[in-house]
């Protein structure tokens, strides 16, 4: 048991190091993006082969993953552009609020019961955003963008969640990331007439960090991720991943010298983003003790 919460905290950790390359790559966010998905896709896919776990899923199925895919592709631009535009500290922490998206879409989508409390305490986590918004104009645009990636992060989170349920995860994640690289192959001739270029100059630090994306935080990521989730519990992971903004920050902080960049108005609004996560959290301990205890 202790190895398997030892993957658990590597993969946070792993997850947490992912935004990082907003900055270490020089890339831009859709290059950063297209090969981490091709990357990532080809290694897993090959191991999954090699060890006869891939699974075709059908017609419906396999579409049903590569739209995922696709969502996700999007979610992911999105993010590394509001690094791009501001700084990793404050991408990942305007990622932090998709619980007000996931509350606010999940009952229109999946037909589930709104609810009120979770909206209202999400809603602290727009606040938080609000504060360094209205406070810190350096990094408004950032702060938009990266809204939107929350947005598409949601919507990811909710449809992923229904299809998870049908098919094998194994490969489910794995056709996934075969239809974001041909989503992203689709968006190349559109790239290109808003760019009027490539942009496509590599250093050999560039495709070092590109590898490591791919292959260590995509690949690698999602397969210690599924391993978790054979002995632990969706819940106990989903709160240990509460931690993986923190992660992002203090990397930041240590690699890049990201305090000196960062107002009062940040921290002031982390706090109350902090406040929210222990909020939901709380109550979801609460709802998961007493749905046990009706087990029981």
């Amino acid at each position: 048991m202790l190895s398997v919460f030892l993957k658990l905290h590597l993969s946070v950790f792993i997850a947490g190091f992912t935004g990082l390359f907003g900055r270490l790559v020089s890339l831009d966010a859709f290059w950063i993006v297209f090969f981490r998905m091709l990357l990532g896709g080809v290694v897993l896919a090959a191991f999954l082969i090699v060890f006869r776990k891939l699974r075709w899923l059908g017609f419906k199925g396999t579409i049903s993953c590569m739209i995922a895919g696709a969502i996700l592709c999007t979610h992911l631009i999105l993010f590394y552009l509001a690094i791009k535009l501001s700084n990793v500290s404050i991408g990942v922490v305007c990622v932090s609020t998709i619980g007000f998206f996931v509350a606010l879409i999940e009952p229109f989508i999946v037909k589930t019961k709104f609810s009120f409390t979770d909206v209202v305490y999400s809603l602290l986590a727009i606040l938080g955003v609000l504060v360094i918004f209205g406070f810190d104009s350096r990094y408004r645009l950032g702060i938009a963008v990266g809204i939107a990636c929350a947005v598409f992060s949601a919507i990811y989170s909710i449809y992923n969640k229904r299809i998870a349920l049908k098919y094998d995860n194994y490969s489910l994640i794995s056709w996934q990331l075969l239809g974001g690289t041909i989503f992203m192959a689709m968006l190349l001739p559109f790239y290109y007439l808003i760019e009027g270029q490539w942009s496509l100059h590599f250093s050999f630090s560039d495709a070092f960090y590109l590898l490591l994306a791919g292959v260590i935080c995509t690949a690698g990521l999602y397969y210690l991720q599924l391993q978790v989730l054979q002995t632990l519990s969706a819940f106990t992971v989903m709160l240990s991943y509460n931690l993986e903004p923190v992660y992002s920050i203090i990397l930041a902080m240590i690699l890049f010298d990201e305090a000196s960049e960062l107002n009062t108005s940040f921290y002031v609004g982390i706090l109350v983003i902090i406040i929210s996560v222990a909020l939901k959290t709380t109550k979801s301990i609460h709802v998961a003790n007493r749905v046990r205890n009706i087990g029981n």
